[in-house]
């Protein structure tokens, strides 16, 4: 709702409508981050081999979730690209979104957030065929969900102009994701290791 006219409007809490679509871009980047770490945590998770003796959800229950994570997380990110796009202040463009490196703002932090979705789209991509058109070739593809994740979090890291007041977020997701990344590698080396024995 506007609350005035002429000039600058601002809306209900003070924001300002030239910084609406700053505030728009960001808040649905850091949704979208979050997004992301769900459904890498998830995705580390239906490969735990943990998971496998919790006895909990069933694993067709938790592939449903992840597809659906996968697809929030792109809806927000298109979101988040459009909004920053549109943003005159911010310097992005579209071409600074879609080619690494050409963004007016922090290219190098925004050139991250690009090869991450480029590669996300690649992950995504390649699972959604898996069975169809490529087998089991998918996998070794899907792996890389990890280094999109990486990507992305240090895109949000550095892009953000308002990173070090989310810092604590951004250790405790990475924290998460690593461990869960960590633990399932060594589990599953225990399990194999169990096997030849």
């Amino acid at each position: 709702m506007v609350i005035r006219s002429g000039g600058p409007h601002r809306l209900a809490g003070g924001v300002m409508t030239h910084t609406l679509p700053w505030v728009l871009g960001r808040g649905l980047g850091i949704a979208a981050y979050l997004s992301l770490t769900a459904l890498t945590a998830l995705g580390l998770w239906l490969r735990h081999p943990w998971r496998r003796n919790s006895g909990g959800s069933r694993p067709s229950t938790l592939l449903r979730v992840h597809a659906v994570l996968a697809g929030a997380t792109g809806m927000l990110l298109v979101g988040h690209i459009v909004a920053l796009v549109l943003d005159k202040y911010a310097g992005v463009g579209v071409v600074g979104a879609l080619v690494p490196g050409s963004s007016g703002y922090r290219p190098f932090a925004v050139a991250l957030g690009t090869l991450s979705i480029y590669a996300g789209l690649l992950v995504g991509g390649t699972a959604a065929l898996a069975g169809r058109l490529f087998g089991r070739a998918w996998r070794p593809i899907h792996r890389l969900a990890f280094a999109v994740f990486g990507l992305a979090w240090l895109h949000g890291l550095l892009a953000g102009s308002d990173s070090p007041r989310l810092r604590l977020m951004y250790v405790a997701t990475g924290a998460a994701v690593v461990v869960l990344g960590a633990t399932s590698r060594l589990a599953s080396r225990v399990v194999s290791g169990r096997r030849l024995a």
